[in-house]
């Protein structure tokens, strides 16, 4: 054999060789027991996820009830608010009349006074 057979059979084993330890390193399972600790932690991860939003829905569909309740007392309020202002409405209509019996009723105490001090002094001139 000559040098260049020599050396072309030794960088086909070196070459060979190199191949190997590449594919070696590349297609080695590298750390199975991290990998399923990851993926562990993937799934608590994801479980976790899980849970926070169903608490969170939870959470969004107490407050929607709080809310409906909350308008339904506005509405109720609204209405008791109309009942209050027909009735003081209705209150202020009674007054006003009310205050017209008053005045129509001092004007006529006013006037039987009158005729009782007209009534008074005829009686008293009669009398003397």
């Amino acid at each position: 054999m000559d040098k260049k057979g020599t050396f072309y059979y030794i960088a086909i084993i070196v070459g060979v060789l190199l191949v190997c330890a590449v594919c070696w390193y590349l297609l080695r399972e590298p750390n199975i027991h991290n990998q399923r600790e990851r993926a562990n932690d993937v799934r608590n991860e994801l479980a976790n996820t899980g849970n926070a939003q169903r608490d969170a829905q939870g959470h969004i569909d107490n407050a929607g009830r709080g809310i409906d309740r909350s308008i339904e007392s506005v509405d109720e309020i609204a209405g008791r608010i109309g009942e209050a202002t027909e009735r003081i409405a209705d209150s202020a209509e009674r007054n006003a009349e009310c205050a017209e019996i008053v005045t129509d009723s001092e004007r006529r105490i006013e006037e039987s006074r009158v005729i009782l001090q007209g009534i008074r002094s005829r009686a008293g001139q009669n009398g003397k």
